[in-house]
């Protein structure tokens, strides 16, 4: 069988249809549990109540580090390439900034790009993308495997 790689627009898009189906069946499914069980909850019960508010604050703080991480690595590529572009307009040849041979006589010194560079529009959305995707993750695990779980 063929793997297919899809982008992560694809992945996000699936990873949020999948959690809006798995999330109201975990719900009802607990909602009901713990209208069953009353005032009294017994030991099962009580021990699915933890579970359920641990892993929902264990799912938020690794959703927060994977957005962190995410956007370590956005900052990484972006920096790198600002510099790629500073070290380009560094050590180009100064006769390459010249437009004509009638100029070469004056030898001026090639001009600094104006400004910064900022990010690209494609650069901007593959890391908005990527941060979707690295939030989405472990919510996305929890809720998928409780719905599996509970079903």
């Amino acid at each position: 069988m063929r793997r297919t790689r899809h982008s992560t627009n694809t992945r996000s898009i699936k990873k949020m249809a999948e959690l809006a189906v798995a999330a109201p069946q975990v719900i009802a499914t607990r909602t009901a549990r713990m209208m069953a069980a009353g005032a009294n909850p017994d030991a099962v019960d009580r021990a699915e109540f933890l579970k359920m508010w641990t892993e929902k604050g264990q799912a938020f703080w690794e959703s927060i580090f994977a957005m962190g991480a995410q956007m370590a690595r956005a900052n990484q590529e972006y920096a790198s390439s600002a510099a790629l572009h500073w070290m380009r307009a560094w050590t180009a040849p100064w006769w390459s900034a010249l437009s004509t041979p009638a100029i070469l006589g004056s030898l001026r010194i090639p001009r600094m790009p104006a400004g910064f560079p900022l990010p690209s529009a494609a650069q901007s959305q593959r890391a908005a993308s990527r941060l979707v995707d690295a939030a989405l993750g472990p919510v996305h695990a929890r809720a998928t495997a409780n719905a599996r779980r509970l079903a």
